[in-house]
């Protein structure tokens, strides 16, 4: 019989409406998304993250984390973005052959300029 890893996809979808930041209010934003993002990783509950093509989605970033779902949703919801109300996380447990994801050497960025080469 085929063994199964559980995981959780989490999906960011914007908040309708929500309110116009300046360029210093959503770098901040944003770096400290990263860094949630990273913490994450760091404690072993992200496997992956980042942004999605907006001009073809509803949604702007995908994650997958090894958590349980009611977990997943604790630490999404903690969010810097989702508490400050730019996205809601919506949460699916997806269950993919065990052992089938191969972890990279890549690590999460904590900081906008982390991502530019600027840190």
């Amino acid at each position: 019989m085929m063994r199964f890893d559980e995981l959780v996809l989490v999906r960011l979808i914007p908040v309708p409406g929500r309110a116009e930041l300046t360029r210093d209010e959503e770098l901040r934003l944003q770096d400290a998304h990263l860094a949630h993002l990273h913490d994450l990783w760091q404690r072993g509950v992200l496997i992956a993250a980042g942004p999605v093509d907006e001009a073809d989605s509803d949604v702007v970033g995908i994650s997958v984390m090894t958590c349980p779902i009611e977990q997943a949703r604790m630490l999404s919801a903690a969010d810097p973005g989702a508490q400050a109300g730019r996205f809601t996380a919506e949460l699916t447990v997806w269950r993919v052959p065990a052992d089938m994801l191969v972890g990279g050497a890549g690590i999460p960025p904590r900081s906008v300029a982390e991502v530019l080469g600027t840190a």
